[in-house]
């Protein structure tokens, strides 16, 4: 009972600040003028194309979705900010399937609180995504660690797919995820299964757009 009382209160404190910090945010970006970069995917999303020169398509295809939505720089700035307000939830899942539910809604405000995660979304940028593809990856990660499936291998291959689209700084992403898995007897056995390597070649052909621009 005192722990669900605890698990409660968490869950309280965790949905309270992603309010606030949404209401906040949501405030900000419609008072904020164009960045640099974001007037420069704006234009890139103007003219939609599977890649461009300086980074693959996703932050250009997002950004025209948000110039869709209407004008000005907080509909530019709307799937960003819907993005990194989904980012805490995950966290929160992920947390509480690998402990419980009260350290679930605790690790969900400790990444409301990152200075990062805090204000993130605020400008229409490839950190949005990227981050959403690490936070995807990992989840996968754990899950493939104790058990391959479908649902594991299809998270690990929509990470994949959406940091390879993102920026070209996934790869540290996938370097560190690769050698982990290689130093731990599970992850090993995991790398034997044939879906994991699917979801691999899945994420690889994210790559394939930006490859054939260059």
């Amino acid at each position: 009972m005192r722990g669900m009382q605890e698990a409660g209160a968490a869950k309280r404190w965790f949905i309270g600040l992603w309010l606030a910090l949404l209401a906040l945010r949501l405030w900000l970006a419609a008072r904020l003028p164009l960045f640099v970069d974001e007037a420069f995917y704006w234009q890139e999303g103007r003219h939609p194309a599977w890649a461009y020169s300086d980074l693959p398509g996703l932050t250009a295809w997002l950004a025209r979705v948000g110039d869709a939505l209407g004008d000005g720089t907080l509909a530019l700035r709307l799937p960003f900010l819907a993005i990194a307000a989904a980012i805490p939830w995950l966290v929160v899942r992920m947390t509480a399937r690998e402990l419980d539910a009260k350290a679930g809604w605790q690790a969900g405000t400790l990444a409301l609180l990152l200075p990062l995660a805090g204000t993130l979304g605020l400008l229409a940028l490839p950190d949005v995504p990227l981050l959403l593809a690490t936070v995807l990856c990992l989840d996968a990660g754990l899950r493939v660690l104790r058990r391959v499936d479908a649902m594991a291998a299809a998270e690990l291959a929509l990470g994949l797919a959406i940091g390879g689209l993102t920026h070209y700084r996934f790869v540290a992403v996938i370097a560190v995820g690769f050698l982990a898995l290689l130093a731990l007897r599970q992850g090993r056995v995991a790398l034997r299964d044939p879906r994991v390597w699917a979801a691999i070649a899945i994420g690889a052909l994210a790559w394939l757009p930006l490859l054939l621009w260059n």
